[in-house]
């Protein structure tokens, strides 16, 4: 879907406070009122976007999109656009915009469910269940969501959440060590945005190509315990087992904050 975009895309160096100011040497992206840390040695530069919403009758894959603001995080050129192609993004919506946008709504509506019963998101990651173990996740996809592994609540001073790793597929097939999300999704605690967070990872935990031999046939017939191996492999884990490392994620998940960006 081709979104609208508002202004021009804007550089890093911009909206950077001064590394030598912070103790652990990233740099601090602030726009309007929202604002986290970056790893230059993991992305070089970003790009922020402001997107007009789309007409809430539009029929598109995953559905009309909602006003936002985008971060996307970069490497090198070019800067890819969609929010999948690069190796991370950010977006920050305002929730009282979801107004008359199903898929949205249902999203908003299942993450503070989730928030404010706080079940035992094990239960998301079996995959024995097939109906009703999908975790929130915008922007909508239209594919379905595969699996979710080391899931856990975030709680920080303005943001409220929870952070996953995931897939999306359309069909039945190995999973590749480069087709990984890590995501956080999560809702402000005072103003009414709903954030996502999306990071492209890679692992070696799992192959990089398909087998030439593959069977498909008698790989669809053992997939329900592939997948449940697959969510072990996953959660036994170490950090260091993908890259970006899950630490140095977790750390700018932990960054994320509404307000005046702090130095320290």
């Amino acid at each position: 879907m081709k979104l609208r975009m508002l202004f021009l895309a804007l550089l890093l160096a911009l909206f950077a406070l001064p590394a030598a100011a912070q103790d652990d040497n990233t740099n601090t992206i602030a726009f309007n009122d929202f604002n986290f840390r970056v790893d230059p040695t993991l992305y070089s530069g970003v790009n922020i976007n402001q997107f007009a919403v789309d007409p809430p009758n539009l029929e598109a894959p995953g559905g009309p999109e909602v006003k936002h603001t985008q971060f996307i995080l970069y490497n090198q050129y070019p800067v890819p656009e969609s929010i999948f192609d690069a190796p991370g993004a950010i977006r920050v919506y305002n929730t009282a915009d979801f107004e008359g946008y199903e898929f949205p709504t249902m999203r908003l509506e299942q993450l503070q469910t989730l928030l404010d019963e706080q079940p035992d998101l094990s239960t998301y990651m079996d995959t024995t269940i097939t109906d009703g173990n999908e975790l929130p996740f915008m922007p909508v996809l239209p594919a379905g969501q595969v699996l979710r592994a080391r899931a856990e609540y975030v709680d920080l001073p303005t943001v409220a959440g929870i952070r996953y790793v995931t897939i999306y597929r359309q069909d039945v097939s190995p999973f590749l060590g480069n087709e990984f999300f890590y995501t956080f999704q999560g809702i402000s605690k005072f103003d009414g945005q709903y954030v996502t967070a999306i990071f492209r990872l890679n692992t070696d935990l799992f192959p990089s190509d398909f087998p030439q031999d593959f069977d498909y046939a008698a790989f669809s017939e053992q997939f329900p315990q592939y997948m449940a191996d697959s969510v072990a492999t996953l959660n036994a884990a170490v950090p260091e087992d993908f890259t970006p490392s899950l630490d140095a994620l977790d750390s700018m998940i932990v960054s994320l904050s509404f307000g005046f960006p702090t130095t320290s």
